[in-house]
């Protein structure tokens, strides 16, 4: 009984921890205090080598994506105050906000994920009296994005094993050899595991 109530209390405190450090990180547009979470956070995630260097993969998968936002925020730019030089200025301090914020996100859900155990999750939830449809609905989405990740790196690697290469971000046609198989794996997936929860009489009647 001990053990399970140290459990809730981590869990209550990583939940805490994680909901006021997200509301700082998606609600501040500070460059320096948006840097000093992001280097905060992966430090602390080097207190978990193992937790760091799967965190550390999907990050690089998701980092392919930085250079393409950076051009968006920048044609934006280019669009608002019609001179290159200012363009460039505003378009890259916007896009290294939204990226530092993209970037501390991933890392806090994800070390989170890693570091929590569901039942122990579940377990902290009801103690705030949820509803248990309330609990298992946040434990899955919180599964949900490292497995979403996951996934998008594994139909990278197998796009390139089929020889596809990234040529240009600006082509959509580029993106289809991604972005199609990974919204049929992710929708895949969210249908068996309505189907596992359906079965199990989850959602039931009472």
């Amino acid at each position: 009984m001990t053990h399970a109530s140290d459990n809730c209390s981590i869990v209550f405190l990583k939940l805490g921890t994680l909901a006021a450090s997200l509301i700082v990180a998606l609600y501040t547009s500070n460059l320096p205090i948006l840097a000093f979470m992001n280097v905060g956070i992966v430090l602390l995630c080097l207190l978990v080598p193992d937790v760091f260097r799967e965190i550390l993969i999907v990050v690089r998968r998701i980092a392919l994506g930085f250079p393409f936002l950076l051009l968006i925020f920048v044609l934006s730019a280019l669009a608002a105050v019609r001179t290159i030089t200012a363009a460039v200025i505003s378009g890259f301090l916007s896009a290294a906000v939204f990226i530092l914020k993209i970037h501390f996100v991933v890392w806090a859900n994800l070390l989170f994920v890693r570091t929590t155990e569901p039942a122990d999750l579940v377990v902290a939830l009801g103690k705030l009296r949820l509803p248990r449809e309330l609990c298992l609905m946040i434990v899955i989405i919180l599964r949900f994005f490292p497995v979403m990740f996951e996934e998008a790196a594994s139909v990278y690697e197998a796009q390139r094993a089929r020889g596809f290469e990234l040529r240009s971000v600006l082509n959509p046609s580029n993106w289809l050899p991604l972005s199609v198989p990974l919204v049929v794996n992710v929708m895949k997936k969210s249908h068996d595991l309505a189907m596992v929860l359906e079965l199990k009489g989850t959602f039931g009647m009472k």
